[in-house]
């Protein structure tokens, strides 16, 4: 791809109050770059605010009616970081534009008049320097989302260690193969964090990470006792738990000391106000679970950027995973327009569910699947 293949796809975006300096700025420089235009600082937010990802380059007149030009600069550092800013300006300004340099607002100033050729070049001087800076954030960003889907693979595998030594807890690998499709999230919504970057400080943050999560996850284990005791009222713990109940169900054999703070740790991960549905298909099909959907404006974190288990409850989001496959049962989790859907499955009889062990291929296609995640 040659320069100017890539220049077309950034604009130069020109601010200026007379409509000449437009016109003149257009006739001489848009068979360099794509050129936007505004004739105000609000006219250029509006512009900005709707076309930022497509410009490289932000030009502006310093003296214009209202808001002047480094008030708009300014505003593009903070919210456009990205673009490269510089304003022009006459002789008799120049002090505002060596502040506006010295406080980082833009690259250069340029004096008026213009030399036409000569600000050509510094536009294209600009615009290589915004798509150089352009490929080195998305090197940062390809070596970030490398050492990201690395690590979640160093998580699991830590997990699933973890998970052989449970003797309490039942079908736990199942519990954290699900969580690991289900629940993890980018910590840094997809842009590269320095500080993440960073090799000795990441891996020491990822082993005091595993290493509170085994210490959690073993209390868990250790509090489990065998068999389940009780029968219970679904709507009735569901109510317990401070939820809106919807539909009926016909009562279920669980361990209440488990379930209930896995109820309970639902309802803080959806957030308030929570509310939940009851879903009970037994009565076409006597082997078919229950099912409960709780839903809450909630967005829970990545579980390992909070520390999984540690929330008031002590069950957290992969505690509540496994217990849901202790009992036989499975838990989905989506976010979707800023709400949280947990949808809870629970056999009527959780003895009868069996699962065998994870094989090579369930494995496989585990780790194949966090490799592909972006």
């Amino acid at each position: 791809m040659t320069r100017g293949d890539v220049e077309q796809t950034f604009a130069v975006l020109f601010v200026d109050d007379e409509e000449k300096a437009q016109k003149y700025f257009r006739m001489a420089y848009t068979n360099d770059f794509p050129v936007l235009t505004a004739s105000s600082v609000e006219e250029a937010l509006d512009v900005l605010g709707q076309q930022a990802q497509e410009i490289g380059v932000l030009i502006t007149d310093q003296r214009m009616p209202g808001q002047q030009g480094v008030d708009l600069l300014k505003r593009a550092r903070d919210d456009w970081p990205w673009i490269v800013r510089i304003l022009t300006t006459a002789y008799s300004d120049l002090d505002d534009a060596i502040a506006a340099v010295n406080r980082g607002e833009i690259l250069r100033y340029i004096t008026k008049p213009w030399d036409i050729q000569a600000l050509r070049i510094d536009l294209r001087h600009a615009m290589d320097f915004f798509l150089l800076r352009r490929e080195r954030d998305l090197l940062l960003a390809e070596k970030f989302s490398v050492r990201q889907r690395m690590a979640q693979c160093d998580r699991l595998v830590g997990l699933l260690a973890i998970a052989a030594g449970f003797e309490r807890l039942r079908h736990a690998p199942y519990a954290i193969a699900a969580w690991a499709r289900n629940a993890h999230a980018s910590e840094s919504n997809g842009q590269p964090v320095v500080a993440d970057l960073e090799l000795w400080g990441r891996e020491v943050r990822e082993t005091l990470n595993l290493m509170q999560v085994h210490q959690s996850l073993r209390v868990l284990n250790n509090s489990v006792e065998p068999g389940f005791p009780d029968r219970a009222d679904l709507a009735e713990l569901l109510r317990g738990a401070g939820l809106a109940v919807k539909g009926r169900a016909s009562e279920v054999i669980v361990r209440r000391g488990l379930i209930e703070p896995l109820f309970e740790a639902l309802v803080q991960l959806a957030g308030n106000p929570a509310s939940a549905c009851l879903q009970d298909d037994s009565a076409a099909d006597p082997t078919a679970a229950l099912t409960v959907t709780i839903t809450g404006p909630g967005v829970p974190t990545s579980p390992f950027a909070g520390g999984l288990v540690a929330d008031s409850s002590g069950t957290g989001l992969l505690g509540s995973y496994l217990i849901a496959w202790h009992h036989g049962g499975t838990l989905e989790t989506t976010i979707a327009e800023g709400e949280s859907r947990f949808v809870l499955t629970l056999p009527k009889e959780p003895d009868s569910v069996v699962l065998p062990k994870l094989d090579e291929a369930a494995l496989a296609g585990l780790f194949s699947f966090l490799e592909d995640w972006q």
